[in-house]
C-alpha cells in the first residue's frame, strides 16, 4: 500500500481514477494535463459548498465568514463582503458582493459576486434557493455557479431533506475551461438543525450523482456508493464511499472509501486493478 499527499482531495481522486486508466504507464502521477484537470473540478466543487454556506449564514445572520466554528479565524471574511438582503421583493433576493476582493487568512481572494433568491425560509417545505454568480473569481478563477436548492420537507426519520441541481464552469487565466454538473444531489439534515445561528454542529448526509468535463474533454461519471457524512465542523467528509468511472468504459473506475467517521484527513483509494492507496485530504 502506498500513501499519497496532494494540493486537495478531488485533485487526488479524479488524478488517482486517470492513473488507474492508463496503467500501462509507470508507476506514479506524471501526467500534469490531468492532475490540473482533476484539480480544476475541485476548484468547482469547494466553491458550489461554499455558496452554499454563505447563502445560509447571510440569510440567517446577514453577514458572512465561512468559519466553521465559532473560533476558527482561518477563513475569517466577515467586515469585507457586503451583504444586501432584499425582503420586499418576490422572490426574495441577497446579493453577496466581495468588490474588488476579501482575502481571507488562507490567503485565498474572492472578488464579484453571489446573487441568492429565494421563495420561503430555507427551513420551509417547498422553499426554492437559487444561486448564481456574477464575474466572480476566486484567486485568478473565474468560477461560474449555477445552483438551485429545493426544501424536500422531512423524511421519515424527521429529517429535513434538500435536492440540488447545479452546473459549474471555471475559466483560468489561460482561457481555457473545465465543466461539471451535479444530477440529482440529496442531502439530508441529520445533526444542528435545533441551532440555526450555529453551522459548526451541522452534519448532512450526502447521496447523488454527477458529471465532469476536463480541459482535455474528457467525461467522468461520479455516484455516490454509500452516503457520505459532512461534518461541517471537519474539513473532510468523514465517511462515504464514492465510484468514479470514465465514461463509456464501465470496468474502468476508482473506488474512494472516506473512513468510519473519523474527523481526520485520510481515506483510501482503490483501482480496478486493485491497487490500493492511503490518501491525504489536506489542502
Amino acid at each position: 500500500m502506498q500513501k499519497l499527499i496532494l494540493t486537495s482531495k478531488l485533485l487526488l481522486i479524479i488524478a488517482i481514477v486517470t492513473f488507474g486508466f492508463t496503467a500501462c504507464q509507470k508507476n506514479k502521477f506524471n501526467d500534469e494535463s490531468e492532475a490540473s484537470s482533476a484539480q480544476n473540478f475541485n476548484v468547482a466543487e469547494v466553491e458550489d459548498d461554499n455558496l452554499q454556506i454563505m447563502a445560509d449564514q447571510a440569510d440567517i445572520n446577514g453577514e458572512i465568514d465561512l468559519r466553521q466554528s465559532a473560533t476558527a479565524q482561518e477563513a475569517n471574511l466577515l467586515g469585507c463582503a457586503i451583504v444586501t438582503k432584499d425582503s420586499l421583493s418576490s422572490p426574495k433576493k441577497i446579493t453577496i458582493d466581495f468588490g474588488t476582493g476579501c482575502t481571507n487568512n488562507n490567503g485565498v481572494t474572492r472578488k464579484g459576486k453571489i446573487l441568492v433568491t429565494y421563495t420561503g425560509r430555507y427551513r420551509d417545505a417547498g422553499t426554492v434557493i437559487h444561486i448564481t454568480s456574477e464575474d466572480y473569481y476566486v484567486n485568478a478563477n473565474k468560477v461560474d455557479i449555477n445552483r438551485t436548492v429545493t426544501n424536500n420537507g422531512a423524511n421519515g426519520n424527521g429529517n429535513l431533506t434538500f435536492s440540488i441541481v447545479a452546473d459549474r464552469k471555471v475559466t483560468f487565466p489561460d482561457g481555457t475551461f473545465s465543466t461539471s454538473s451535479t444530477d440529482d444531489k440529496t442531502r439530508e439534515w441529520i445533526e444542528g438543525s435545533n441551532t440555526p445561528r450555529d453551522f459548526s454542529d451541522d452534519v448532512f448526509k450526502v447521496t447523488g450523482t454527477g458529471t465532469h468535463t476536463s480541459k482535455k474533454g474528457i467525461v467522468y461519471d461520479v455516484r455516490i456508493e454509500t452516503a457520505l457524512t459532512r461534518k461541517v465542523a471537519c474539513r473532510q467528509f468523514t465517511s462515504g464511499v464514492v465510484k468514479i468511472i470514465r465514461y463509456g468504459q464501465r470496468e474502468r473506475y476508482g473506488v474512494i472509501d472516506f473512513g468510519n467517521g473519523d474527523c481526520d484527513d485520510e481515506a483510501t483509494v482503490t483501482l480496478d486493478n486493485g491497487r490500493t492507496y492511503t490518501i491525504s485530504l489536506r489542502h
